[in-house]
Parts: C-alpha cells; structure tokens; sequence
C-alpha cells in the first residue's frame, strides 16, 4: 500500500512575544538579513524556564521542530554562570549529534559556553589516564567545569542514587557528588525520553523528587522533557507528585500549499509512504537494484539514504548484500550499529547509504531522501519515519545538493498492514491505499494498528521502590543525616503519596532482597538493567580489520562466523588498537571470540538448566529468582570454556515451564524485542526464561495480573 504525507508547517512566535522575551535582539541573523524565526513552542518553552514558576517543563512538539534548541536557549542566552544545563539523551550516538549541532548553534548564537561530554567511556579515558583514583574525583572535576553537560539519564541515575561514593565509617558522605551538581545546574533536560519504560521513570522522579525536597539548600531546578509522545505514567506520577507541571504544544498546518512565511516555517517535507509486510532483509532480496539502487542512481547526486533494522546482525548481512552492488556504481554504503567503531560511525552520516539499528533512530538529525525501516511497536514506526524529511538539501565536500522528492518504505508485521489497508473487526480501513493524509493523522492511524503492548504500570509495587528506599537510605547516613532530617521525611511522605507505597513494608523488602536475594536487588536499582552476557570480540569482519569489541553473546552465538580466540590474545588486540583493558574486564565477558563475519541466517540455539526442576514448587515458578547452572546449547567453537563460565553465575531469572517463548509474549502482551529465550532442565522440562531486567517486569506483569502460566493449559 502506499500513502501520501503532507508537508508539516510551524507555527512562528508572534514578534510581540519575542520582544518582551528579550530574544529579538540575540537571535542570529538568517542569509535573507533578517534575525531567526523561533517557533511559538521554543519561545514558550523559554519563558517557562527562565519565567515560569513550573518546576516541570514538557514540551511535546512534532519531531523536527527544534525542541533541542528550545531547551538550550536559557543557558545560550544567559550562560553557565545563572543557566548551567545537563542535557540528557538516551543514546551516546544521539548525544554525539547534539554535540555537533550545540557547537554550530553557539556559533549562530555567539555564545561561550563552555560544553563536555559525559559517559562511561570519557570516564574510563580519564582514570586510564591516571590523574584520579577514583571515578568519583573524576566526575566532581567535570561538572564543575562544565556550562553544559551533554551526558545520559544513566549517569545521572547513577549520581542521584549514590553510586560514585564510597559509604563506610571512613567513606565519603552520600551527598558528595549530588549535592554539587544541585549546585552548579539550574536546568536538567531529558531528551526523548518516551523510548523509556517503567522503571526508569521511577528513577528520574526519584530523583526530581529528591531535588525538590532538598533544593533549598541550593537554587530552584527546572526539568525540561522533550518528547512528541510523553508517557502516560509518568504524567500520572508527576500529577500526583504535587510538582508543577505545564505542557507545551506546538502549533502546525498540514497542507501542500505553503502558508504565508511570516507565520510559519516549513519542518517536514511531504514524503510518498510505502507499506509493507516484510522483513528489511526479504524487502531487499527482492527490490536491490529495481527500487533501491534505481532511486540513487536516477536521482544521483540529489539522493541521501538510511536503512534503520532491529537487529544489528540484520544491519551486517544487509551490508554484504548492498555493499558491493552500490559500489559496482560509485555508491557508497556504510554501518551504524552498535558493533561499529567511532570512526566509521562519523563517516557513516557522508555515506549515500547508511545502514543502522536503534543507535540512530532516536532523535539524530538525518540529512536523507530515502528511508526504509523496520518497526518493533507504534513508537518505533513513529520515531524512525521522523528521520526523513527534515532537510530539503545535503552538503559534501562544501557542496550542496538539493533533494527534489522524499520516499519511505516502512516494513510492517502482515496484521499491522492488515489493520490499517482493510479495517479491523469489520471497522473501515485506518490508512486506506492512495490517501493523502497528515503526519499526525499517519500517527494516529499507526498507533491504532498497532496492539498495546504492557506498561508495567505497578512495577513501583515490587521492584522499583527499591530505588526509592536507596536513595533514602543513603539520606539517613550517620554523616548528613542531620543536615537532611526535614528534607528526608518530607520526601519519604511524597514519595508514599506518588507511587502509593508503603514505606515501612518497602524497607523490609530492601533489606530482606539485599541479604538473600542480592542479584535481584542490584538489578532492581540500576538504571536499565544489567549485562550478564557479555563477551569480548575481535571483529575481523572487514578486510585488514582486527577492532576489539564488546558484544552480546546470544546475538554472536545467533548470528557470527566465530573462530575461537584466548583471552590473552584478545588484550594483546586491546593494546595494540591504544585501548585500556579495564572497560573490557569491568563488562565481565564470559568468553573471548574472533568475529570472522555474519551468518546468512539466525542460528537457533537452547538454554539447558543443570537442574532437575519437576518437582520444584509452584512459587519458584512465574517470579524472578536468583537461579545458577545454566549452559548454552549450540554450535559455537569454544563452547565449553564459554559454559564453564556462565554455570558459575547466578543470574536474575524468571522460569515459566511448558511455554515457548512466542506464546508468553503474546499472551503477557510483551513488546516484540522484549528477551525471552528457550530453555530445558536436566530432568527434561521445557519452557521459557528471561534474565535480568526483563525477569524483573515478566514478575510484575504475572504478580499483578494473577495469572500463573505453569498451571493456565490454554497456551501449552
């Protein structure tokens, strides 16, 4: 089926408003000689910042339309010194495109501030350096140095939740590194935060909460969210929170015939939208040269492309497909995963075509004509349909190109394609085939298609007033207990009146998981989860190529031509590329391989628990638990020294006998990438388990809706 969008126009902020603002005069000035057009969106998101008095800022304008900047012109207009800002993006990939774009807008804007970027790799470039010994002294000197700090919610979680001190008699005091950053930033942004679940929301409130209670012992915070699809729960918890919130829309007309320029400005191009009911690797078997490569070449040089796949193994085999057909033709194909080095990323976005997965669909500003991609849920479709049409031209080598049309290939589930080209239930079409229709009414239709999938509304319930409890545990230590006495009891009672809680029964509970239950605690209070199987890879995929990587295990076992490779030689690999080894060990690899290439289809492989579980009692069934003895079934080299490792692990798990995977997703309504594998016990039962985070959520789900898979038959 194929459909038509219409151009998306914004609405411009009234002059009057702009003036009172005092923007008029700071505003850059555009090649016409006339100063920047700022949306009416941007404008009220810097009066709410810098004016309001809404300790809680959401700005949900249409993706394209600028929310970045909006969040950036309080520290761009009145610097560091009264506006230092933390902006936080989910992807390192996304924070590196907002570094990029920040250093051109303080050219525009003539400003001078002073940025660094923040994650788990500048850390380890900082201590390997060896000028601090502990990563603690080494985050407290940048953000003391920084106006604006480009970093993600995991740092931040990590800060807020009291991660980078040392507790003890002789440690640090909790607030040690928290209290400063409260100190020195006003403003702290959360860029596309949407992509998140549950229990990263009860983090960033946690910690907004935090702030709240104890921000008169510094200045009054602002939190900026930008999302164009805010969660529902974190709406609900922030209405409950008493924190003041105000939403921010922004204002568009939809049509071909452009509005009159003084009003509005064009964001999106009008694209033609194919749909259709197939994977990206089947879509190009069939369609490489007669649609693919005949779009570059009869538009050539006025044709800029991306690929965005679930699955980086998916994104690889793509490579070897299209790779060499588009070079026979002076075209040039490039990667943009999760397994691709820092150089070939940055030379992926000058490529005719990039080929990418979730590490660019979230919010990276792509300069693109065509777009084909796959999507996991409505989100998804939403978020990566966004990346095309945002540019009208795009420059190499100091020369412009203009695009003259925009074309998308969306790749749906059959039902999906279904549901929107037919009609459900007898309903009539949601898309019908020829339309012409708006974006917003393309994401109406999208999400309608789509089923819901669980939110994990009541996972505060079991798992994530864990989080809660260490924050106020950390505010009861003996060294700033007094300071925090107030502060610390007027959080308690918000958080019991947001997350409705007891906090005498969540501190039994913490205790009681930290003593006997420790994987399961440490999981419950990190930020996305843990990582349990990992290992470390010399990729030799690419000719003259020996890059040391760190990869998922499953997906390498799933989906690599794997040589085996001694740990020894992997860190001679690590030393010679000029890296530290300390950033490899601390992922605690089970394994070392030599990656030689991608197979040309996914490999099944089986999960065997070393245990005789027939007679085990239902409880230790359908809730996560901490279980060891596993070993992987596969066709792998270097199989049994992987084994021996991984059965030495204990794991955070949830066992649900006699239930493929497949079955329990579509009945507990999971999202589709959410990992369940196959397993078998020693005694021969068969069913289904998840690891880590996601054990945690599949316990909420089954706890609170009241359904015990080992005993329902409907789905054996």
């Amino acid at each position: 089926m194929q459909v038509w969008t219409l151009p998306v126009y914004s609405k411009v902020a009234a002059d009057a408003d702009v003036q009172r603002l005092g923007l008029s005069k700071r505003c850059p000035i555009d090649d016409d000689g006339r100063p920047w057009r700022l949306s009416e969106h941007q404008v009220a998101t810097y009066e709410a910042l810098v004016e309001g008095r809404s300790q809680v800022v959401y700005n949900t304008a249409l993706t394209g339309d600028g929310k970045s900047l909006a969040g950036q012109l309080p520290a761009l207009l009145h610097g560091g010194d009264t506006h230092a800002l933390v902006a936080m993006c989910p992807t390192n990939e996304l924070n590196r495109d907002q570094e990029k774009q920040l250093k051109r807008t303080q050219e525009q804007w003539g400003s001078s501030l002073y940025p660094g970027m923040l994650n788990s790799a500048v850390l380890d470039e900082i201590m390997a350096e060896g000028s601090y010994s502990r990563r603690g002294d080494a985050l407290t000197e940048i953000l003391s140095t920084c106006d604006v700090l480009l970093t993600n919610p995991d740092i931040f979680h990590l800060i807020t939740h009291q991660f980078y001190v040392q507790l003890g008699p002789h440690g640090d005091a909790p607030d040690r590194i928290f209290g400063p950053m409260m100190q020195r930033f006003t403003q702290f942004t959360f860029d596309e935060f949407h992509i998140f679940d549950t229990p990263q929301v009860v983090s960033v409130l946690n910690a907004m909460l935090l702030f709240r209670e104890t921000e008169g012992l510094s200045r009054p915070h602002k939190f900026l969210f930008l999302s164009a699809t805010p969660n529902c729960l974190m709406a609900e918890y922030l209405r409950r929170s008493g924190l003041d919130v105000i939403f921010i829309d922004g204002a568009y007309q939809h049509t071909d015939t452009a509005p009159q320029p003084e009003g509005w400005r064009r964001i999106l191009n009008g694209a033609t939208l194919h749909i259709e009911a197939k994977t990206a690797e089947s879509w190009v078997e069939t369609n490489l040269e007669s649609t693919l490569l005949s779009f570059f070449e009869t538009r050539r040089p006025h044709a800029k492309g991306a690929i965005i796949v679930n699955s980086v193994a998916s994104a690889h085999r793509l490579l070897a497909k299209i790779g060499p057909v588009f070079a026979a033709r002076g075209l040039t194909v490039m990667p943009n995963t999760g397994l691709t080095s820092q150089a070939d990323r940055k030379a992926s976005y000058d490529a005719d075509l990039l080929i990418g997965t979730s590490t660019v669909d979230v919010g990276v500003d792509f300069q693109i004509n065509f777009l084909l991609f796959e999507s996991r849920d409505a989100g998804s479709f939403v978020q990566r349909l966004g990346r095309l049409g945002r540019h009208n031209s795009y420059t190499r080598d100091g020369q412009t190109y203009e695009f003259h049309d925009f074309e998308a290939y969306a790749l749906v589930p059959p039902w999906i394609k279904e549901s929107l080209e037919q009609g459900r239930d007898g309903a009539p079409a949601l898309l019908p085939d020829g339309e012409t229709v708006d974006r917003e009414s393309l994401h109406n239709a999208i999400n309608e298609a789509y089923p819901r999938t669980a939110r994990f509304d009541r996972y505060i319930q079991h798992w994530g007033k864990l989080q809660t409890v260490h924050i106020l545990r950390g505010l009861a230590n003996a060294t700033i207990r007094e300071q925090y006495a107030e502060a610390r009891a007027a959080l308690g009672e918000r958080y019991v009146k947001t997350y409705h809680i007891s906090l005498r029964h969540a501190i039994g509970d913490y205790r009681e998981i930290f003593k006997e239950q420790r994987p399961l605690w440490e999981e419950a209070i990190s930020f996305r989860g843990g990582s349990y199987f990992a290992c470390n890879i010399i990729d030799e995929s690419k000719p003259n190529c020996r890059e040391p990587k760190t990869a998922d295990v499953f997906q390498m076992v799933a989906n690599g031509i794997l040589a085996e490779t001694s740990e020894e030689e992997f860190y001679e690999a690590v030393m010679r590329a000029g890296l530290s080894r300390k950033p490899f060990e601390g992922r605690k690899p089970l394994t070392c391989f030599r990656l030689k290439g991608w197979a040309e289809e996914r490999r099944e492989f089986i999960l065997r628990l070393d245990h005789d579980i027939r007679y085990w009692s239902g409880e230790r069934f359908d809730q996560a638990g901490v279980v060891k003895g596993w070993h992987l079934e596969a066709t792998v080299p270097g199989l049994a020294r992987l084994n021996r490792a991984l059965c030495q692990r204990k794991l955070p798990a949830l066992l649900c006998r006699g239930v493929h995977p497949l079955d329990l997703k579509r009945r507990m309504r999971l999202p589709l990438l959410f990992a369940v594998h196959s397993f078998i016990s020693r005694d021969g039962i068969e069913g289904s388990v998840a690891f880590g985070r996601e054990a945690l959520l599949l316990d909420t789900q089954l706890r609170y809706r009241g359904i015990s898979i080992a005993a329902d038959s409907t789905i054996l």
